[in-house]
């Protein structure tokens, strides 16, 4: 029988200090679990990463960007069908780097800064708006030149870093500037994801232990379905649909990633944030903010799935540490 909406889940409530180790250990636990899925969302996934990179270099639909990378990457020179190609897309290696440390760093850095936000006295979701925003521009800090280098050498299969990183010095008239190609909309890209990812992971997590007054019963009867999970797998459903939700509701995230990929892609005709974002509303109008949205759905979730869904082996951690 399906429990009220109203009736309350007993559920012990978890504090740092129930730890049996320092806080910093259960840190750098979050961090090594999401650099091992960081690592695996790159070994599996790069295939949906660089489709999407091309539907945004392009401009193009789905079936466009399928065409280009099989004639640029399926087919030898002479016109012959060689799939073996197409492992060029996991070309350069650094993605890898940057795939790692990007996603050591999401969690365990987000809800320190959000935590620390709390304590000095903000609220939850002031206190998680904040705290986001600090963390993912130590996201674009720590990782944005890598991303820069994934995206400019992938997409136009460049060999060496240092013809890549004098490309981008030249256009943009700096080394940090060249480096950090794109930055700005990295970050855009980045806050806007994780604040509604976490906003809806704690909504949802709240959910399971008391359903809002009012929820409807569809909700009432997926909740009820959540609580019969094993602890782990509820954790990582909820990942999963805190993923799907924070990637398909928030415009700013894909439009954010377009503006990124066609300055680092192109930093001579796309040298600033504004003067990208003007050429694309000319060019393609507010879809063009959008492109590369499927392929860019179906990776960030799957591969967000991957990444924190390996940290969720360390739920009680995780509980511990994030509050309420």
């Amino acid at each position: 029988k399906l429990r009220p909406c109203s009736r309350r889940v007993a559920m012990a409530a978890r504090h740092p200090e129930d730890l049996p180790f320092p806080k910093a250990i259960g840190y750098y636990a979050l961090a090594l679990n999401g650099a091992k899925g960081g690592a695996t969302k790159y070994l599996t996934l790069q295939y949906l990463n660089y489709a999407r990179w091309t539907a945004q270099q392009h401009s193009c639909g789905l079936a466009e960007a399928l065409r280009i990378i099989a004639r640029t990457y399926a087919y030898s020179a002479d016109g012959r069908f060689a799939p073996v190609g197409l492992f060029r897309m996991w070309w350069p290696y650094v993605t890898l780097v940057n795939e790692t440390v990007h996603w050591a760093m999401k969690v365990p850095l987000a809800m320190q800064l959000y935590q620390s936000c709390r304590d000095a006295g903000f609220g939850p979701h002031s206190g998680l708006f904040m705290g986001v925003a600090m963390s993912s521009a130590g996201e674009v800090a720590a990782t944005g030149w890598s991303e820069r280098f994934g995206v400019h050498m992938g997409l136009r299969q460049i060999s060496s870093y240092g013809e890549s990183f004098r490309t981008a010095r030249d256009a943009r008239g700096g080394a940090l500037a060249g480096a950090y190609a794109g930055a700005g909309g990295l970050w855009v890209r980045n806050f806007s994801w994780n604040f509604a990812f976490f906003e809806w992971k704690r909504f949802l997590h709240n959910s399971v232990d008391q359903v809002p007054d009012g929820a409807p019963q569809w909700f009432c009867r997926h909740v009820h379905w959540l609580r019969g999970l094993d602890r782990k797998d509820q954790a990582n459903m909820l990942t999963f649909e805190s993923a799907t939700l924070a990637t398909y509701l928030t415009f700013f995230n894909m439009a954010g990633d377009n503006i990124k990929t066609k300055m680092q892609y192109d930093p001579a005709r796309y040298p600033s944030f504004v003067g990208t974002c003007r050429d694309i509303w000319a060019q393609h109008g507010l879809v063009g903010f959008a492109r590369g949205s499927l392929f860019k759905g179906i990776y960030l979730i799957l591969g967000a799935t991957v990444a924190i869904g390996i940290q969720e082996r360390l739920s009680d951690v995780m509980a511990a540490l994030m509050s309420k």
